[in-house]
């Protein structure tokens, strides 16, 4: 009887613990943010023009939930920091590309 009731606290941490990690994994991906981050693509791109090359969600206690997308337009890539609640462009840092010298 008393193992029974071992096995049975065991099994229910186990189940508390599989679904705390499950929603941890699903806030680090972004997944209960208002803006997805294909709107956050979108718009990065209409802010800099050419296209997304990648997606990153952000989070932290002072900033917020924000989205890192870099883009490629006219042969320069650009880190654009869109916000994850209202989609606004936040910030565009434009780094040029490296010319060979020789």
């Amino acid at each position: 009887m008393n193992a029974k009731k071992i096995i049975t606290g065991l099994a229910a941490c186990a189940a508390v613990s599989l679904v705390a990690a499950a929603g941890i994994t699903a806030f680090s991906f972004g997944l209960f943010a208002p803006v997805s981050g294909k709107q956050a693509a979108a718009a990065a791109v209409a802010h800099t023009g050419g296209y997304a090359e990648e997606v990153d969600f952000e989070y932290d206690y002072y900033t917020g939930s924000r989205y890192e997308v870099d883009t490629i337009a006219d042969g320069r890539r650009h880190e654009v920091i869109v916000d994850a609640g209202s989609g606004k462009v936040l910030a565009v840092q434009a780094q040029y590309p490296e010319h060979d010298n020789g």
